[in-house]
């Protein structure tokens, strides 16, 4: 490790990039021998930044830091682009450089023989080093450009089947509805850094707090109180739409149209996971106010039961997975607003793990059923695990993971949100509470109703019957993070890992949780497995009895908030943008018809009088001059009087 000690933090980013830029070349020339390199630039390209990492291994209060300064505006206000490492980045860079690496190995057999394979990772390249820039930020500048950087490269990636309408309309409804919670984030972003006089976060979090003691009190536009709240939570509607939250999540289910190694990326370690980490990263800065912690635990709620609910009820083996991150990203929050970075934070790592786990698996059943009409339809699948072993039985245990199941790697952080939750006390908490312990059986259930549906009875469909594992290049990888959804929370949690890999919080996640909660959190998940188990685990059914539960046609439909969006929302906007362009061209362009009319014809009379006749130029000087005195006569009369 000393040797990459000794290279500079800015490779971190920097090696992804230049892969992305290697790529694109080649991608560009066309040559599908040079395509092939593209996996081993990519891949060589994250190994040297975790490797990087690595040698950067944080310890107590040690932070590794390179900054450059890139821009002075007026007289203080400077601009920089810099590499922090600390305990916090360190973990996110470990996290992102892991799940990275395993999905580019994953994705040379899923992608094998696809047209723009070189293009495919150009843009994985810079997917990583978007979100490595983001994490390793020290500004709100930088943040917010790697931010942008990472919708963009998201929206290349869902619609890399671009020829495909379904997919692109996924790639563009997630940027245009991630852009509404951008929008929010640029204005808290200028707000702060107006009151701060800075970009620094260190900076932003010390002017935040001397509003809070009222040693800072001439704000622009806003008053100390005021200010607490509406800047927070301008930052935080930018984690509302890039972290799928209530009511932004509708664009993640639809970007499930773009590669399934994709959505293992985004859903794990890359996009979604970038506006819990800025909430985290900030969130001295949300704690000032009470109002803005309240409502990132009611989105939270809001958002991990209404997805939970659709969850229940999906077919699309993708789907249910998608649903069931929104959920968890719900967790995440509700952790982070009773106050515990290290709770939200350790969810965050575990769930990056099963999560890609069982996206990678889900890719794995839908390569191995690519000649069906529809191969992501649980209810054509069954019988998968006598095909796909490996595939069966680490989808297993991603689902037990993402169930709680105690000992298993979700167990411990859902235990850390649920500890930090009640020992918040309030009224809100206790809200967030009570609907993280609903959910967990909610999750429990419809995660082991997923596998059953796949893997379990009989086949049912020709497909099924004949299906096959992958091969070691998708098998592998699995392995690797079935291993880590077992034993990774238990080794975070135990020894203080846990505080030491993620710097602690303003409050950090209890080290034990009280024995009656850890008794109600196993059987909400035992319970959801066991409900599960005794409905699906019939050898045959004539129809699905999930859609026999009160409330199915309201869940089915996605709670008609997609509805919203598109038959009211976008259509209000539609209809305001044809009133506009009516206006415009109607209104605006009339008058200003009138006044040129108007003028032209004014014109052409003073034209006819320009004759040429000098005795008429001297009688209209003269007559100017004349109605000239007589005015400055009369105004000099009435201002005398």
């Amino acid at each position: 490790m000393a040797a990459f000690s000794a290279l500079p933090l800015w490779l971190l980013p920097l090696a992804p990039f230049i892969a992305a830029a290697l790529c694109a070349v080649i991608a560009l020339s066309g040559n599908k021998s040079a395509a092939k390199a593209a996996p081993a630039l990519t891949l060589v390209a994250t190994i040297v930044s975790a490797l990087i990492a690595l040698a950067h291994v944080p310890g107590e209060g040690h932070i590794a830091s390179q900054s450059y300064e890139w821009l002075t505006i007026g007289t203080g206000l400077k601009i920089t682009l810099s590499v922090h490492l600390d305990a916090l980045a360190w973990t996110m860079v470990a996290v992102v450089c892991l799940v990275s690496t395993l999905v580019q190995i994953y994705s040379t057999a899923y992608m094998k023989g696809e047209a723009g394979f070189a293009r495919y990772y150009a843009c994985l390249a810079m997917f990583t080093c978007s979100m490595l820039a983001l994490v390793l930020a020290d500004n709100l500048f930088q943040l917010y450009i790697s931010w942008e950087l990472v919708g963009i490269c998201s929206y290349l990636l869902i619609g890399f089947w671009w020829t495909k309408k379904s997919a692109g309309d996924a790639s563009k409804k997630a940027f245009i509805v991630t852009r509404f919670g951008d929008v929010g984030f640029f204005l808290g972003v200028l707000l702060m850094v107006s009151a701060a006089g800075s970009f620094q976060f260190t900076e932003v979090a010390h002017a935040v707090t001397q509003i809070s003691s009222g040693q800072l009190t001439s704000l622009p536009l806003l008053g100390p109180q005021l200010f607490l709240i509406i800047a927070p939570l301008l930052l935080f509607c930018g984690a509302v739409g890039k972290s799928a939250q209530f009511p932004l999540h509708i664009w993640l289910p639809d970007a499930m149209e773009g590669p399934t190694p994709v959505s293992a990326l985004i859903h794990a370690a890359t996009m979604v996971a970038a506006g819990v980490y800025m909430v985290a990263r900030l969130l001295p800065v949300f704690a000032a106010s009470q109002v803005v912690m309240n409502i990132i635990i009611i989105t939270g709620s809001i958002t991990a039961l209404i997805a939970a609910t659709i969850a229940l009820v999906q077919t699309d083996i993708k789907k249910v997975m998608a649903y069931s991150t929104i959920s968890q990203l719900g967790y995440m929050f509700i952790g982070l607003g009773v106050g515990s970075r290290d709770a939200g934070m350790f969810h965050l790592v575990t769930h990056a793990m099963f999560k890609a786990l069982l996206f990678l698996t889900a890719g794995s059943v839908i390569h191995a059923l690519h000649h069906s009409a529809t191969p992501n339809d649980m209810r054509l699948m069954g019988g998968l695990s006598k095909k796909m072993r490996v595939t069966s039985i680490t989808c297993g245990i991603g689902v037990l993971a993402l169930a709680g199941l105690p000992g298993l790697s979700g167990f411990w952080s859902k235990e850390a949100i649920l500890g930090a939750a009640l020992e918040n006390h309030s009224p809100v908490a206790m809200l967030g509470l009570a609907v993280a312990l609903l959910v967990a059986a909610m999750t429990a259930f419809y995660s082991t109703r997923m596998w059953l549906m796949t893997f379990y009875g009989t086949s049912r469909s020709h497909e099924a019957e004949h299906a096959h594992e992958g091969p070691a290049s998708m098998t592998v990888p699995l392995m690797i993070l079935a291993a880590l959804s077992v034993g990774l929370g238990f080794w975070l949690k135990s020894g203080g890992r846990l505080s030491a890999f993620l710097g602690g919080g303003v409050e950090s996640a209890p080290e034990h949780m009280t024995l009656w909660l850890t008794a109600v959190a196993s059987l909400c998940a035992l319970g959801g497995i066991g409900v599960a188990w005794s409905i699906y685990g019939k050898q045959s059914l004539a129809a699905d009895p999930i859609e026999k539960i009160p409330g199915y046609k309201l869940f089915v439909n996605l709670w008609y908030i997609d509805d919203f969006w598109s038959k009211g929302a976008a259509a209000g906007a539609l209809a305001f943008g044809r009133f506009v362009a009516w206006f415009d061209r109607t209104v605006i362009d009339g008058l200003i018809n009138v006044i040129g009319g108007a003028c032209q014809l004014v014109g052409n009379r003073l034209r006819k009088s320009a004759t040429g006749q000098t005795q008429l130029y001297t009688t209209v000087v003269m007559a100017g001059l004349v109605i000239a005195v007589l005015a400055i006569s009369y105004l000099q009369q009435v201002g005398g009087r």
